[in-house]
């Protein structure tokens, strides 16, 4: 696992969160809030979400995307929080090629323990009794999302993070709901047949779960499990062995040598 860099949409985000904060103050006349949002470092050492650990991969780069105080995100369940009052971090994988978004994780936490929704076709069985885990494989088909997780689709659509196609696990436990919005290629093999797309969706069923597992371990810090079909960063090779150093032989130069005359024989009418 390694720590991840900050991103410059982590000023962008922090400047929009204080902007719709600012907006519904106005339109609620409530109390004027904060003039910046918490920062970070300052959230992460309150313990009020965890701080999010990721794997290292080869397929783009991890960011630091901020914490911000941010509404619930969740529309399947009960909501524990009123407003934008949640506090919230998220981290994204970037691939430098296009500036796709790879993967989203996002951890928030409520004040209260939040009831788990209703089981549906969605619902994922989870190890531990505690907890609810959810997933999705298209989360944008028919317009999924959007209709059903209005609030996580609009906040990031507003930011800008919504790569798709992608898919959505979600699990809560507590007062902590985590959500990952990925890549179906980190998670699925590629397939070809009915068949292979039905058999292809077990690898991102055993991430969910060891998504979830994480979740549920985690105090400070959730530690996000390494995606199954993501190559990871190998070590660096060996230097070459040094190969022995071959001398050219200095080129030689031609001499021309004239051939001796012949020694003529007498002749005989002499003798």
């Amino acid at each position: 696992m390694k720590s991840v860099p900050s991103h410059p949409l982590s000023t962008r985000l922090a400047l929009l969160a204080a902007a719709g904060t600012l907006l519904a103050g106005c339109a609620m006349r409530a109390p004027a809030p904060a003039a910046e949002p918490p920062a970070a470092g300052a959230i992460a050492a309150q313990g009020a979400t965890p701080a999010i650990s990721v794997p290292p991969t080869s397929v783009g780069t991890w960011y630091d995307l901020g914490a911000h105080q941010a509404p619930w995100m969740a529309g399947d369940a009960p909501v524990p929080v009123d407003g934008a009052n949640a506090p919230t971090r998220i981290a994204g994988l970037q691939r430098e090629e296009d500036g796709r978004w790879m993967a989203l994780v996002i951890t928030q936490m409520a004040p209260v323990a939040a009831p788990c929704p209703a089981p549906t076709t969605l619902t994922l069985p989870t190890r531990g009794r505690d907890g609810c885990l959810r997933m999705r494989r298209n989360a944008d088909f028919d317009g999924w999302l959007k209709n059903q997780s209005a609030v996580l689709w609009r906040w990031l659509d507003a930011r800008g993070l919504t790569s798709t196609p992608r898919e959505w696990i979600a699990y809560r436990a507590g007062n902590l709901e985590v959500h990952a919005l990925v890549d179906p290629s980190l998670l699925e093999p590629q397939s070809r047949t009915n068949e292979e797309f039905l058999s292809g969706g077990q690898p991102g069923h055993r991430w969910a779960q060891q998504f979830a597992t994480a979740a549920r371990a985690a105090g400070g810090v959730l530690t996000v499990p390494p995606f199954p079909f993501a190559p990871t960063l190998a070590a660096p090779p060996a230097p070459a062995a040094s190969k022995p150093v071959v001398t050219a032989p200095a080129p030689t130069r031609a001499e021309q040598v004239r051939p001796r005359p012949p020694v003529l024989a007498p002749r005989k009418d002499r003798e």
